[in-house]
């Protein structure tokens, strides 16, 4: 028996958002959101980046200061231990030392014959200087350690039977603790910064969603105002022109005035076609507008509707050409009503900004499991930078002025059209120059991927 094929209706019920929403409001205010929010992160990352950086700075230079506190305060004590010829004082450091200090004579050796624990000690080389400069304070790598020396001339006084001395005293800091303070002091306050930053990130995340919401409810409501106020006009703009029409016709004005009537019914008709536009664009991007999606054959359709593109594109004086698959049928899931309505807005559109004598392209290509339909123009083509915001209502390349009397939405109906579809449509750079308008769709289930024609040939 027959089979019926059950048509698919597809009815959204609102825009599209996210990231990849082709709604031109949703990808504003996306847009929009994720500036705010990244100039926020921004200022909150350098001014916690900030704070770290200076903390960092402010408590490792207060550190290496309590270091040189400790040196001045260690050679002090053992300096008052010579005085006293006290010998703990002036011994060597015992195992687990952080600082150390060597008292030496006129030619660098250890005074009283005593020895360092440490191998290289005392540094020879910072004696040197410190006899030339009168201090020398130095990191060096000794026996395995890192020290921290402050060398200094000093004099011995005479006691007993010693007599005075100049010589030097050197005192070293081990800098293992220190180093592991500092580590963790760097650690912490890296840790405590992300933790702030990922914190800032979530807080500018949620606040921007909340700040931006009325302006989405503001949008909405323009929607529906755009929709309910292009609703009520198409009455009046229709007996505008019906009266314009019945004035001339029944010959009840002159003939100088005819022109005028004429010109009432021209501005009727671009008025009319403004107010549809709007109403079909306001519907869509309220999820309003009906796409009954069925199995269509694209190389027969697209076979008639050319001829249809030849008739519009000859008063402009342009040829058509048309590049399609050979033998094979190309079957997509579409609305065959909304995908005309959007194809001829490509080739309006391309008309347009077509030199006269040009060439518009039609193309069609089955592969990937995708059918893909091109509109070819050889105008100035698209720059890459506007190549999105060109499907914006009323949009307008910098430089160019509108000349035609559309209403500046074809392309913003268009891509709700495409969306609606489940599909990409998109613009590039068309071979040879000029712009090239893609519409990619899903092939239907079982559809046949054909082989392109070699040629172009006339519509």
């Amino acid at each position: 028996g027959r089979r019926r094929r059950r048509r698919q209706v597809t009815t959204l019920q609102r825009p599209v958002g996210g990231a990849g929403s082709r709604d031109p409001i949703e990808r504003l205010v996306g847009r929009t959101r994720w500036r705010l929010a990244m100039f926020t992160l921004a200022l909150v990352t350098a001014l916690l980046v900030g704070v770290g950086v200076v903390t960092a700075i402010v408590a490792t230079r207060l550190m290496h200061e309590s270091i040189g506190q400790t040196l001045e305060q260690a050679m002090t004590l053992a300096l008052a231990g010579a005085e006293r010829d006290d010998e703990e004082t002036v011994s060597a450091a015992p195992a687990g030392w952080e600082t150390q200090v060597l008292l030496l004579d006129g030619t660098g050796a250890l005074l009283g014959g005593r020895s360092s624990n440490v191998a290289g000690l005392p540094d020879l080389d910072a004696v040197g200087v410190a006899a030339l400069t009168g201090s020398d304070e130095r990191e060096i790598e000794v026996d395995g350690l890192h020290l921290r020396l402050l060398t200094r001339p000093v004099s011995f006084p005479a006691h007993e039977d010693a007599p005075a001395v100049e010589g030097f005293a050197q005192a070293a800091y081990r800098m293992t603790l220190h180093e592991r303070q500092e580590a963790i002091l760097l650690w912490t306050i890296g840790i405590v910064s992300a933790v702030g930053i990922l914190g800032a990130g979530v807080v500018t995340v949620l606040v921007t969603r909340r700040a931006l919401h009325p302006i989405r409810a503001a949008f909405a409501t323009e929607r529906r105002f755009v929709a309910s106020a292009s609703h009520e006009l198409r009455t009046p703009v229709a007996i505008v022109r019906a009266s314009a029409e019945i004035l001339e016709r029944e010959s009840l004005v002159t003939d100088e005035g005819r022109p005028l009537v004429a010109d009432i019914v021209g501005e009727a008709d671009r008025m009319g076609l403004l107010v549809a536009d709007l109403l079909t664009l306001a519907s869509a991007e309220a999820g309003a507008l009906t796409v009954q999606r069925r199995p269509m054959e694209l190389v027969a359709w697209l076979t008639s509707l050319s001829r249809r593109v030849e008739s519009m594109a000859d008063p402009a004086g342009l040829t058509v050409t048309t590049a399609l698959p050979e033998g094979r049928a190309v079957v997509v899931e579409a609305d065959e009503d909304r995908l005309s309505q959007l194809l001829l807005i490509l080739v309006d559109n391309a008309i347009e900004h077509s030199p006269p004598g040009g060439t518009i392209g039609l193309d069609l290509v089955a592969a990937g499991g995708k059918a893909t339909i091109a509109v070819r123009d050889q105008g100035t083509g698209v720059p890459q930078a506007d190549r999105e915001r060109i499907f914006e209502p009323f949009a307008r390349l910098p430089g160019r002025r509108r000349t035609s009397s559309g209403s500046g939405l074809g392309l913003a109906i268009a891509r709700q059209l495409a969306v609606r579809h489940g599909a990409d449509l998109t613009v590039d750079d068309a071979p040879g120059g000029g712009a090239r308008f893609t519409v990619r769709l899903p092939l239907a289930s079982g559809s046949v991927v054909a082989q392109v024609a070699p040629g172009a040939g006339r519509a």
